[in-house]
Formats: structure tokens, sequence, C-alpha cells
């Protein structure tokens, strides 16, 4: 019996412990929200090349790009359809690489309240450490200042293996589709000749 009082006369110094503890604090009061694209969407460790295209898609939509840019090899290159040189000038896409896409990236990001995209891919080339990809993709964003923009085009995507797994090392538009812009023309337009 007496062990069974010791133990309630524990218990009850706890409660108030925890009780005194808290007393500074309001368990319900609101956090502030935070702010849009300050959290990244957890990094799916690349272990087949189809995750590449989720963390593709995921470091775009929460707005960071920190997946995007993780998802492409230091070797990255980007080749835009010829009628998109066209409209815009070779200096647009001159010597596009990796740091080149994560700037452009970011910049049409910033501009962003949200982001929607959506690859629908056929494997064409797959082999130990390279898989191909033909690529519809759609990319749409809604702007922060108001209206919003889609661009739609087909490309091939070329995955390589790399010591950490797969990366996107090679993005070359192949096809518009009629009435949208390619995402090469938005990089270009972005990026402009001065970049």
């Amino acid at each position: 019996m007496e062990a069974g009082r010791s133990i309630r006369i524990l218990a009850l110094t706890l409660a108030v412990s925890a009780l005194w503890l808290c007393l500074g604090c309001d368990i319900f009061e609101t956090r502030e929200a935070e702010q849009p694209g300050t959290d990244t969407t957890p990094w799916i460790q690349p272990d087949l090349p189809e995750k590449v295209f989720s963390n593709l898609i995921n470091g775009l939509e929460d707005l960071t790009g920190v997946n995007y840019e993780k998802s492409l090899g230091d070797e990255f290159v980007f080749i835009p359809l010829l009628s998109d040189v066209d409209k815009l000038g070779a200096c647009a896409f001159d010597g596009w690489n990796k740091t080149v896409e994560a700037a452009v990236t970011q910049q049409f990001l910033a501009e962003a309240s949200a982001v929607a995209v959506s690859f629908v891919r056929t494997v064409i080339r797959d082999e130990a450490d390279f898989v191909d990809y033909r690529v519809a993709y759609e990319l749409t964003l809604t702007y922060k200042r108001g209206g919003s923009e889609t661009f739609k085009g087909v490309a091939q995507f070329d995955m390589q293996r790399l010591g950490n797994g797969w990366h996107l090392i090679r993005w070359t538009d192949q096809e518009g589709v009629e009435g949208f812009a390619t995402w090469g023309y938005l990089r270009g337009e972005t990026r402009g000749c001065s970049g």
C-alpha cells in the first residue's frame, strides 16, 4: 500500500513539474507561417533514373530549385531548338551548363507563386550506366504579379549513373507544341543575351 502511495506522489510531482515548465509557454498559441519557398522537399535518393524525375519536379514545385539543381550532373548541358535560337539569338544559349541552368531556374522561380510540372516519358535507350528518355514536358508558372504561362515541348533527357546516383546530364529540346513556347524559350528569354 505504501508503494502505491509513493507512485501516486511521484506521478503528481512529475505532473506539477511539467505544468510549471509550461507556464511560460502557451501550447495553444499559433506559430507564424513560414514564407513560401523557404522549405525544401526531402531529397529522394536517385538510385533509379526514374527518381531523378521526382526530384526535378519537387525541386521546382517547392519553389526552391534545390532538388532540381542537385539532379543535374556536373557536366549538364542544355541544347535548345534551332527555332528558339533564331528567335532569341545564339548568345542567349551560349555555354549553357549546370551553373547557367541553376541561375536561370532561380530567376524564373523568384517570379513565381506556384509551379506545376509534368514529364511524360518513354525510354529510348537503356544501358548499364546510361538511360535516355523521350519526354513530353509541361511547365506552368503562376506569377506573383498575377497571371500564368504554360510552356510545352518534347525533349530528350540523357541520364547517367554517377558516384552518388543518377543525374540528368543533357536536355535536348526536340519539338515544340503548337500554341506554346518551349521551356527552352523560357530559359533563353530569362537569360537574354547579356547573361
